[in-house]
């Protein structure tokens, strides 16, 4: 914990997660923010329920999910061709809709409620190469699809990070 009493994990060039202060009069709300590829995912809504985003950060240990499981629909597709593929999978005009119960699932990151809402997040493998995306759904004036190369060990380091040091900083009081 820095002075300001900021809790930081990672780096906000490929991902990162930053517990700020608890919100004066609130009872378990915390600023968050949220980087990813350098892009902030969390600028619309950065106030949480930190036990709350805590339990929904589990699902994203690398540990929990089997990342490779559907990599062949990915074989042959460029990372944002990718990307929009897995969106495809819920959207019942595609001819991809429901190919599998548990692409979009799969794939998906940072899948933490309201925080994250205006925002669609993966990790894909492709040829051999992780790559996290980064769509956003607000109209704050970034436009496509980011993507970027993701080592999955370094992913998982930071979400264990925020997990363990979240649980610290509820424990503080």
């Amino acid at each position: 914990m820095d002075e300001c009493g900021l809790m930081t994990f990672g780096h906000k060039d490929s991902f990162a997660i930053e517990i700020g202060e608890s919100i004066a009069g609130s009872q378990g709300l915390f600023a968050l923010n949220i980087w990813l590829l350098g892009h902030h995912v969390t600028r619309v809504d950065n106030v949480a329920y930190l036990e709350t985003v805590l339990a929904q950060a589990q699902k994203d240990l690398v540990e929990n999910r089997n990342l490779e499981r559907f990599s062949r629909y990915f074989t042959g597709r460029s990372v944002v061709e990718a990307h929009l593929f897995i969106q495809s999978t819920r959207d019942e005009e595609s001819c991809h809709f429901d190919i599998e119960d548990d692409i979009y699932a799969q794939q998906q990151i940072l899948n933490w409620g309201p925080n994250t809402d205006n925002v669609a997040c993966f990790l894909i493998p492709i040829a051999g190469t992780l790559y996290a995306t980064v769509q956003f759904y607000d109209s704050e004036g970034e436009e496509g699809i980011f993507y970027g190369k993701m080592d999955a060990a370094y992913f998982h380091s930071v979400v264990q990070g925020f997990i363990d040091g979240g649980k610290k900083r509820l424990s503080m009081g």
